[in-house]
């Protein structure tokens, strides 16, 4: 089972994520961003605060937050909301937020081939579900996998996101 459903999908996110692959916790919208981890931890690269570019529909706008806090070498916590807007800017205060993924708790269990990188597989909970997570960080950015597209035989995404869902760190 994976840890986003069918239900909470990115794209539906986009309009709460608008609902937003990582944050209230983390705090909401505008909090300071949590500090990365420079440690050669498996679960380093993707400590810290990030975010979805603004991006606009329906004369609605959207970006998501995550926030990810280090437990252990191969585990972290956290939360990812999406946050929408009226106007097409993400400017402004959020009218709504989409609590995506709360109490998030991920322990690496891997690693898997994908779209031509190796990405990280994780297992975990959060309040909404429990599931599976690929995701993939490369210098300020990272990638989730798409868990409403196929998947291999451990149940894990085979493909990404679409690029509009990539989320960059907040510095």
């Amino acid at each position: 089972m994976n840890i986003f459903s069918h239900a909470s999908r990115l794209p539906l996110l986009a309009v709460a994520l608008a609902s937003a692959v990582l944050l209230v916790a983390c705090g909401g919208g505008d909090d300071d961003p949590l500090p990365g981890d420079n440690t050669g931890d498996v679960v380093a690269k993707y400590i810290g605060s990030w975010e979805s570019d603004c991006y606009a529909e329906s004369g609605a706008s959207a970006k998501v937050r995550a926030d990810f806090r280090k437990t252990s070498a191969t585990s972290f916590t956290g939360d990812v909301i999406a946050y929408g807007y009226i106007g097409t800017s993400c400017s402004g205060r959020s009218v709504k937020d989409e609590k995506v993924l709360t109490g998030l708790s991920m322990n690496h269990a891997g690693t898997k081939a994908i779209a031509g990188v190796t990405a990280d597989k994780f297992t975990g909970t959060s309040s909404q579900k429990n599931g599976k997570l690929v995701m993939y960080a490369t210098g300020n950015t990272l990638q989730l996998g798409d868990v409403d597209g196929p998947e291999d035989a451990e149940g894990y995404a085979n493909t990404f996101y679409e690029s509009r869902y990539t989320l960059k760190r907040i510095p």
